[in-house]
């Protein structure tokens, strides 16, 4: 078995929460202390609704205080000292003793020269909430577009088209040759088509490569007029990790054995900010479970790809599970059971069923900390 020393998590998203819950399955008697910035687990897979408008901030939150068996420290890390264990935060300093860093990514703008300034980003829920309030005050006919052609950017495009029906001025732009770049062809065409009947114009092939105020240039020449431009086109690692110096990938993702131990003294790293796999709630939530069989003694299962699901709106999905590809009414219900099944693990059956039924898994209508919003 693993020892009881106590643990310090760093992130309440998929990585960090999916550990908590395996360790508190594996070994309830090792005490575990979380620390997050918000009140609140986001979902974050479910942003790009909130972003367009088709979903309220709340249905995505749950609230740390609901789910019981961990000690809960409300705080943004702003630095690691590994030479003292000792987290720098804003409720003063904190030391650990074992120390695990679930903190996710931030957008990457690749350098393309004009993104910071011009171009709206989707990494939570401040973002998403920010894209909501600027597509309201859009004009019916002001051209949205969005710059990046994998998840994100398809589930945005569809979901903003569905808040805009009617208005043919939303365009989606990918610089591979196709949506959904990692995914089955057919499922790329279905996908493609969905956006053409929801009035998306894709642009596929040409990357960005410059943005001014109000204008997009593409590498091919085209320039692309918007009223608001989103940046959904990749991520890299969050600040946090990368300030440490650890060995790296090109997006400054951290490289780990199958251990996901670091070379700093008891400092595990997972989840996004964990290079080896592509950034996914799947991937984080497995990431999680393993590294608990770690720390108590047991062989950690390896990582593997069960499917993935790309919401289309009005529980229309395209989605490859196993084996099996699948487009329209089934893989939306899958999606949608999918989100259920993180719930209830999570935060128990309970608050599984609330969510299919009514749509959100907290056990009160307000969430502390949490946006309010009017759809």
């Amino acid at each position: 078995m693993g020892e009881n020393r106590p643990i310090l998590v760093v992130g309440g998203g998929y990585a960090g929460l999916s550990f908590i819950r395996q360790m508190r399955k594996y070994s309830p008697e090792v005490p575990v202390t979380l620390i997050d910035k918000n009140p609140y687990h986001t979902m974050l897979v479910e942003t790009h609704q909130v972003a367009a408008g088709t979903r309220p901030a709340e249905s995505i939150l749950i609230p740390f205080d609901q789910l019981g068996d961990f000690r809960f420290i409300r705080a943004e890390v702003i630095a690691v000292d590994p030479g003292t264990r000792t987290l720098s935060t804003t409720a003063g300093d904190i030391r650990y003793e074992r120390l695990v860093l679930a903190v996710g990514s931030v957008d990457h703008d690749y350098g393309v020269p004009g993104v910071r300034e011009h171009c709206q980003m989707l990494r939570g829920l401040a973002d998403a909430e920010e894209i909501r309030r600027r597509l309201d005050a859009l004009g019916p006919d002001a051209p949205v577009l969005i710059a990046g052609g994998g998840l994100t950017g398809v589930e945005l495009a569809a979901h903003i088209a569905l808040r805009r029906p009617g208005h043919r001025s939303i365009t989606l732009v990918e610089a591979a040759p196709t949506l959904l770049p990692g995914l089955p062809p057919r499922l790329a065409r279905a996908a493609r088509r969905r956006l053409g009947l929801l009035g998306v114009n894709v642009l596929a092939g040409s990357p960005v490569t410059r943005v001014e105020a109000g204008r997009a240039h593409l590498r091919d020449g085209t320039v692309l007029p918007f009223g608001l431009m989103i940046w959904a086109a990749g991520v890299r690692a969050h600040p946090l990790v990368t300030a440490l110096g650890l060995p790296a990938d090109r997006t400054g993702r951290v490289i780990v054995g199958p251990d996901y131990r670091t070379p700093l003294p008891d400092v595990y790293v997972i989840g996004d900010c964990a290079s080896g796999h592509q950034p996914s709630a799947q991937a984080a939530l497995q990431q999680g479970r393993a590294l608990a069989a770690v720390l108590t003694g047991r062989s950690p299962a390896p990582l593997r790809s069960k499917g993935v699901l790309v919401d289309l709106g009005e529980h229309r999905a395209v989605g490859r599970v196993g084996a099996i590809t699948l487009s329209g009414l089934v893989p939306g219900i899958l999606k949608r059971f999918t989100e259920a099944a993180w719930i209830g693990r999570i935060g128990g059956w309970g608050a599984a069923l609330r969510s299919l039924i009514w749509g959100s898994p907290a056990l009160s209508e307000g969430v502390e900390g949490a946006p309010r919003m009017r759809i």
